[in-house]
């Protein structure tokens, strides 16, 4: 059975399905038979824990959870060791991987309220809670003293083992018609075969990918469908001087890919975004997608408190949770197989 077989295949245990707070994320940790520590502490004080698995000399970081309101990728990262384990036990004796599951506890506890499966959308959208730009941990990776206590503990964890082959984080998006991959543009011409495999996987788990073109706004330049750059620090910055925003412009420091990328080597850096609903009816098209008719009739419906009439009119549904979970596996593992194949 081929890898794109498997991971189509592969049935996520329901002990795998689990919105763990830090306490119980320690616990699981403790039973998954790697190295695991306690690498720094959150702006109120938990715990953030760094992970180790594999013995191989190629180096992979992945990270989970900076956007609190996006619980998927917290837990495909806590389990990313049994995975690999199952569905691709040849990289544990390739790469070492320094995985960090969970880095905003203190986000998650304000987003806990809604956590379900399957969620809610009226409850997603009257509990969601999300960092603004400042105190966003991606666009945080940074050493002095104003980056969030997070962002310092990590980067200076995942320095340790530096350079790394590929980097991964774990994101999401609250909707739109499926899942969009970013890809770091120095990988972009040379990843084909990668692209064209996710999308597959895509096809296959019947999770449709997100079409739009932000014409470089911000970093994001499409590749191709579902497909596109990762955003940077200095195109944010542009981005807001050009909005005669300084203030704002100035809140950006590095992603966790920029950082991970100035740590030495060319890693392959890649980011998820899995909807965390999926907009099902309507037409789409570069030039007048749907997610952004979608996000403006949001604003209206939660002004007239008219979600559900919004919720029947775009067929919102929410994503399985084991469907996000298995396109990320999938991210990593043929990420970091596109990586270590061209060293």
């Amino acid at each position: 059975m081929s890898l794109i077989e498997r991971i189509v295949a592969f049935e996520v245990p329901d002990a795998w399905l689990s919105f763990r707070d830090n306490a119980a994320l320690g616990e699981h940790l403790a039973t998954l038979g790697c190295p695991f520590e306690a690498i720094g502490q959150s702006r109120n004080g938990q715990d953030l824990f760094g992970v180790t698995c594999g013995t191989g000399p190629h180096h992979v970081s992945v990270i989970a959870g900076s956007h609190a309101d996006e619980p998927a990728g917290p837990m495909t990262a806590q389990i990313l060791p049994l995975a690999l384990e199952r569905l691709a036990p040849e990289l544990l004796e390739r790469c070492t991987f320094r995985i960090v599951p969970q880095m905003n506890p203190d986000g998650a506890d304000r987003n806990r309220a809604w956590f379900a499966d399957p969620p809610a959308f009226a409850t997603y959208i009257e509990h969601a809670v999300r960092e603004q730009p400042g105190d966003d941990i991606e666009f945080g990776f940074a050493l002095d003293e104003g980056a969030r206590p997070e962002c310092r503990a990590v980067l200076q964890w995942l320095a340790q083992e530096a350079p790394y082959a590929a980097h991964s984080s774990l994101h999401g998006m609250g909707y739109a018609e499926g899942a969009w991959f970013l890809l770091c543009r120095e990988w972009a011409e040379r990843s084909g075969e990668l692209m064209n495999q996710l999308a597959e996987i895509c096809e296959r788990l019947r999770f449709p990918l997100h079409e739009i073109d932000r014409q470089g706004d911000k970093g994001f330049t499409r590749l191709r469908k579902g497909f596109s750059t990762t955003p940077t620090a200095t195109a944010m910055q542009d981005f807001f001087h050009a909005q005669n925003d300084p203030a704002m412009a100035a809140k950006f420091r590095p992603s966790s890919m920029e950082a991970i990328a100035a740590l030495g080597g060319n890693p392959l850096c890649m980011v998820s975004e899995m909807s965390l609903f999926r907009i099902t009816h309507g037409t789409s098209s570069l030039e007048d997608p749907i997610y952004w008719r979608f996000r403006d009739a949001l604003a209206e419906a939660r002004a007239s408190h008219a979600l559900d009439a919004l919720q029947a009119e775009y067929g919102i549904e929410p994503v399985p949770f084991a469907t996000q979970m298995r396109v990320q596996l999938a991210i990593v593992i043929l990420a970091v197989k596109q990586a270590i194949s061209s060293l």
